[in-house]
């Protein structure tokens, strides 16, 4: 089997991390991006079939040297998983303009022209998975900037999977709930907190960034193929219930 090329952006840890050690001990060429050089060199140096870009997705001069590079290194690109993204929880009264643009730049405005990008390389019947969120699918009290930023993206997805029919492009998004990482975690919440949100969930546990990579690896899988334009929830149950 011809080793096919993935992308993933916010790739030095967390569910990025996860799945760039799932496709990489597939056999698949992997590139991961970030902007901490440190972390980067730290997975390099754990991980070294794992190819690493220093790059700020959000930038667009740093996108487009990156899909440059991986271009001239790889030449082309099968599967992107567009992960990267940033949260902040604030009621609307509270947000700043310059908050309000670095939250859009970084979790919608920056996939979006990744995207755009990446197709200059991406064979046909290729693979893009994009990495939403559970929040936007409820209306939460914080939750007016970013769930609205992760709404953008989980329907660029839809928009997408129509626009990109005639190159049989599959893109679908996946909205993880509460999962275990670097950033967000049980420990970071403390006991008390983090009973109470587990509490919410039917399966009574955070989820793990391995059920997180399973999916995006079974997405941009031959077996999928008949999936796309959807945006599938990976939260242990929690949104299906009514339970807040």
């Amino acid at each position: 089997m011809n080793k096919r090329v993935v992308l993933i952006t916010g790739g030095s840890a967390g569910m990025g991390l996860s799945t760039a050690i799932k496709f990489s001990e597939n056999g698949d060429k992997v590139i991961i991006t970030g902007r901490n050089q440190q972390k980067l060199d730290e997975v390099n140096k754990k991980y070294p079939d794992i190819y690493t870009i220093a790059s700020d997705v959000s930038n667009s001069k740093d996108r487009k040297d990156l899909i440059n590079i991986v271009n001239k290194i790889f030449g082309r690109i099968d599967i992107l998983f567009s992960n990267v993204g940033v949260g902040i929880f604030k009621a609307l009264t509270e947000i700043s303009e310059n908050e309000f643009d670095e939250i859009v730049n970084i979790n919608y405005k920056a996939s979006f022209f990744l995207i755009q990008e990446a197709l200059k390389i991406m064979p046909d019947k290729g693979r893009i998975i994009i990495n939403a969120s559970w929040t936007h699918h409820r209306g939460l009290y914080s939750s007016s900037l970013y769930g609205s930023t992760k709404a953008a993206i989980s329907h660029l997805a839809k928009t997408l999977a129509i626009e990109l029919s005639p190159r049989k492009i599959n893109v679908n998004a996946i909205s993880p709930g509460y999962i275990n990482t670097e950033q967000f975690n049980e420990d970071m919440l403390g006991a008390e907190i983090a009973k109470e949100r587990k509490s919410q969930v039917p399966q009574n546990r955070f989820g793990e960034t391995s059920e997180i990579s399973g999916m995006v690896f079974f997405l941009a899988s031959n077996e999928a193929s008949y999936i796309n334009g959807q945006d599938i929830l990976i939260d242990g149950g929690m949104t299906a219930v009514h339970n807040y």
